[in-house]
């Protein structure tokens, strides 16, 4: 299990002020927080959603609370919305060998620099690009929270970006990961072949599957004191 260094603090968010900040209620006091999704967190608007808080003292900060995760389902799950926390779950999963894409490395680099872009990870000599898709939220939401309809494609240009580069390295190593992270139990992702972009983006996939790249899910339950796997499976017939 990935612990957080200190457990997280359960509230209330009253609003989302703008991209970067989330007006939080935490027991009888409002707080700013920083939110880690500049983007749209699913179809919600953020007015009475549960979250889990953490705090740093670290006095580079605007905000001494960042928003971890919201719970909008009958089931009361926690779903993490934090890409930064998303790679150092899957940085801890390496360490320990409990990720099964690489049962037992012996040489993890992250933040690598490959042309013009960077790459999370580099295992083994094999790159590996993690994602944690935030525009859709693969749950039930209660209905007492108010929703807008979903305009933006699930993957972005950054995603493209990413994913070009990866696919870039094929020739040298023939072998490349894709790995979508979900911190909650979410259903097997291949993106809205509906929605033109995602569309794109599966070509791709499906081209350069061919040439050795691999998709993989991993799912985790995100508590106050950590993050706990539940699954890590291939995907990669998912996108033939």
């Amino acid at each position: 299990m990935y612990r957080f260094a200190q457990p997280l603090h359960e509230g209330i968010i009253l609003k989302r002020r703008n991209r970067f900040v989330m007006d939080v209620l935490l027991g009888d006091t409002v707080v700013a927080c920083h939110c880690p999704v500049t983007g749209r967190i699913g179809d919600l608007v953020f007015d009475g959603v549960p979250c889990l808080v953490s705090t740093t003292n670290d006095p580079r900060r605007h905000t001494a609370y960042t928003v971890e995760a919201v719970s909008i389902d009958a089931d009361g799950q926690w779903i993490g919305i934090h890409q930064g926390r998303a790679n150092d779950f899957v940085a801890h999963c390496l360490d320990t060998d409990a990720l099964p894409v690489f049962p037992s490395p012996k040489q993890v680099g992250r933040e690598q620099v490959v042309g013009s872009s960077r790459l999370d990870f580099k295992v083994d000599g094999v790159y590996m690009e993690v994602k944690a898709p935030l525009t859709e939220l693969f749950v039930t939401p209660l209905s007492r929270f108010e929703r807008r309809a979903v305009t933006r494609p699930v993957e972005t240009e950054r995603l493209m970006r990413h994913l070009e580069t990866l696919i870039a390295t094929l020739p040298e190593t023939k072998r490349a990961v894709l790995l979508y992270v979900f911190l909650y139990d979410a259903p097997v992702f291949t993106g809205n072949p509906n929605r033109k972009q995602d569309a794109r983006i599966r070509q791709m996939i499906r081209e350069a599957i061919a040439d050795g790249l691999e998709m993989w899910q991993v799912n985790g339950e995100l508590t106050t004191e950590g993050i706990r796997m539940i699954r890590c499976v291939e995907t990669t017939n998912h996108f033939k």
